[in-house]
């Protein structure tokens, strides 16, 4: 079946309203509906459905289409991305197309997905790997969901394997699974790590992230995928593909540091856990985030470069009007080491989070010698923040 086909049968299965009501309330308004637009935080609702027509019109931002124009922005994704998540809900089955019309663009998908398949077969051949997931206290349940792997502590076993499902090396280069200067042999990137693949908003994969089964003082103990066509570090959200579905019905995103934080955040029940790969927190992270909740809640590691992540994290999210908490971790525990040991006081430092200006208040205030050198580092640490609030009302309350 043709994409076009596809499309059709999708619009025919599905109603506009069905599609859009999870993201935004709609009351009746003549023959259409209306609500407050997604796009922006609007308070008078200019954004209109017309059932009839299976159209929007967004008026506060100009702008409308139908509902593959409606899920690509609100999902991150491209026009193929919608389709996929379309299909799904309208359980229409996207024929695969012949291999040899695919684009380069798709050769790069396929490269990525046959190595997260190889991946996952080799770390159910390698027992350690297995041990150390299962003593990090990830079910195999949910290293199955999450597709954790193993990368061999070979030169080149994934490059000969995946050559051998004809997928070149120019493709396995340009998406960074392997390396080597030219004219000698490429090697594999990842080599005896446990492998967590990285996905886009889809659920397609982009990259990955190995961490290192025998650390040793010559290698990194956590690399990412270098980036490629496909992964870009500022927009990737590590889980994000599981979590859209959380952060909307428990109405806040839980951002954590690594990838074991997130998998076993959604183990312990907070199914709207993500992390940032390899880099701070960008607008188009928080872009992605906000679509689906104007809440946050930060649980990073309470050291020096926790607090800094917070704090970059916290500008660029209360720019964009949202509302930031801080859950207060213990110092020198991560959120993984926390849900493993005794997740019932996880949940309580995550159900006690504080607003970020008054987290760092308490941080400032800790550090402080005496009261003099306390309100400096207020004027100069916190008050920035403060004046980034959108809405006044909030902003006095800070300032008083």
């Amino acid at each position: 079946m043709s994409s076009g086909d596809a499309v059709q049968q999708i619009k025919e299965r599905l109603d506009i309203v069905e599609v859009i009501s999870p993201y935004v309330e709609l009351k009746p308004a003549g023959k259409s509906l209306k609500g407050k637009s997604p796009f922006t935080n609007e308070r008078t609702p200019s954004f209109y459905v017309s059932p009839e027509r299976g159209m929007y019109y967004c008026f506060s931002t100009n702008q409308g289409g139908d509902i593959f124009t409606f899920v690509e922005k609100m999902e991150g994704v491209d026009f193929k991305g919608a389709l996929k998540i379309l299909a799904d809900k309208a359980g229409v089955e996207l024929v695969r197309e012949d291999p040899k019309k695919r684009t380069e663009r798709d050769n790069q998908y396929a490269a990525l997905e046959a190595a997260a398949t190889f991946y996952e077969q080799s770390l159910k051949e390698c027992e350690e790997a297995v041990t150390y997931l299962k003593d990090r206290g990830v079910s195999g349940l949910t290293a199955k969901q999450w597709r954790v792997g193993y990368a061999p502590d070979e030169w080149r076993e994934l490059k000969t394997a995946l050559e051998a499902k004809n997928i070149t090396t120019s493709t396995l280069r340009t998406v960074a699974l392997i390396k080597g200067e030219e004219g000698k042999e490429p090697y594999d990137v990842f080599r005896d790590r446990v492998m967590f693949p990285i996905c886009d908003p889809s659920g397609r994969v982009i990259g990955f992230s190995g961490r290192l089964l025998h650390p040793n003082d010559k290698a990194p103990k956590y690399v990412n995928s270098p980036e490629s066509p496909l992964f870009k570090k500022s927009e990737a959200l590590f889980g994000y593909h599981r979590a859209k579905e959380g952060i909307r019905k428990m109405d806040f995103s839980l951002i954590v540091e690594g990838q074991f934080d997130v998998v076993l955040a959604h183990q312990a029940g907070y199914h709207n856990a993500v992390a940032v790969s390899g880099t701070a927190l960008t607008p188009h992270h928080v872009s992605l985030l906000s679509r689906l909740s104007n809440r946050v809640v930060l649980a990073l590691d309470a050291d020096r470069a926790g607090i800094a992540a917070v704090k970059k994290g916290a500008a660029v999210m209360l720019k964009r009007g949202m509302d930031v908490k801080v859950a207060q971790l213990p110092d020198g525990e991560d959120p993984a080491d926390m849900i493993v040991d005794d997740v019932t006081r996880f949940k309580q430092c995550i159900g006690g989070a504080t607003h970020v200006i008054e987290f760092l208040l308490a941080v400032y205030k800790k550090d402080a010698t005496d009261e003099r050198t306390y309100k400096l580092r207020v004027r100069e640490e916190v008050l920035p923040f403060v004046a980034l609030i959108p809405n006044h009302i909030d902003q006095e309350h800070f300032v008083g």
